[in-house]
């Protein structure tokens, strides 16, 4: 009985060993890799900002108010990006066409 006490220790302690020593490889690995990896989330438009923006600038040609309006969500802030909104005055419903001027988000609508 002794000798298998004995041993479940001796098993115990090899098996800390062996775990120790693959902790340091794989640090050591991280460590040493030439590689980085950053992860970069892009920034995106607010979308509820968005569509105030273009139903501000469509009132200010139209003059009924603008009854529904729909854009994208996720659009990102970079100048050239182009969306559509789409939206209705009246009974009309018509496309915008959306660009992102610069990466401060400004933003430029045409029909």
């Amino acid at each position: 009985m002794a000798d298998q006490g004995n041993l479940a220790r001796a098993v115990v302690a090899i098996s800390s060993v062996v775990v120790a020593a693959c902790a340091v490889a794989v640090t050591v690995k991280v460590l040493s890799a030439d590689d980085v990896v950053t992860i970069r989330q892009e920034r995106v438009l607010n979308q509820a900002a968005v569509q105030q923006a273009v139903a501000a600038n469509i009132q200010g040609i139209r003059d009924e108010p603008v009854k529904v309006l729909s854009c994208p969500g996720s659009v990102v802030v970079k100048a050239g990006t182009t969306f559509t909104c789409t939206y209705m005055v009246g009974n009309h419903v018509a496309d915008a066409e959306v660009e992102v001027v610069n990466d401060q988000g400004k933003l430029h609508v045409k029909w």
